[in-house]
């Protein structure tokens, strides 16, 4: 009985921590590299990452391990920022910071990403992203 208690309790701590962290990634983004565009549903304001809801995606040919990006359109997917080593040690880039920070809920962007390749289903932006204008009415 103690072990099914204890095996509840960690799986109930390893959610907490997954929903927190963002969204997982979605098994139509794994490997994913190219340019993604979408409404940015969250951003954690230490700007380490953020939560995109993905309205299209366009796979890089040569690089990305997804040839079509159709299939991660409507999908939640959570976006790192680049982490360039020092002295040995990875960091937060400084650029990216500032610009997951400056996300707002709603705000459409769009943005280079990759997948890592140590971890595939970890999706990092390149650079900074850029706003793209709402279509005229």
């Amino acid at each position: 009985m103690r072990f099914k208690a204890t095996t509840a309790v960690l799986a109930f701590i390893v959610c907490l921590v997954a929903g927190s962290a963002g969204a997982a990634t979605p098994k139509e983004a794994v490997g994913f590299t190219g340019t993604v565009e979408g409404a940015v549903k969250s951003a954690q304001p230490d700007g380490s990452s953020f939560v995109l809801t993905v309205s299209k995606a366009e796979p890089d040919e040569s690089k990305s391990t997804v040839k079509d990006g159709g299939p991660m359109v409507g999908k939640q997917i959570t976006l790192g920022v680049r982490m360039p080593r020092k002295d040995g040690k990875p960091y937060p880039h400084p650029d990216d910071i500032a610009y997951v920070k400056s996300l707002k809920p709603g705000q459409t962007i769009r943005v280079k990403v990759f997948a890592v390749h140590a971890d595939p289903r970890v999706l990092r932006i390149q650079a900074p992203g850029e706003d793209v204008a709402a279509p005229a009415k």
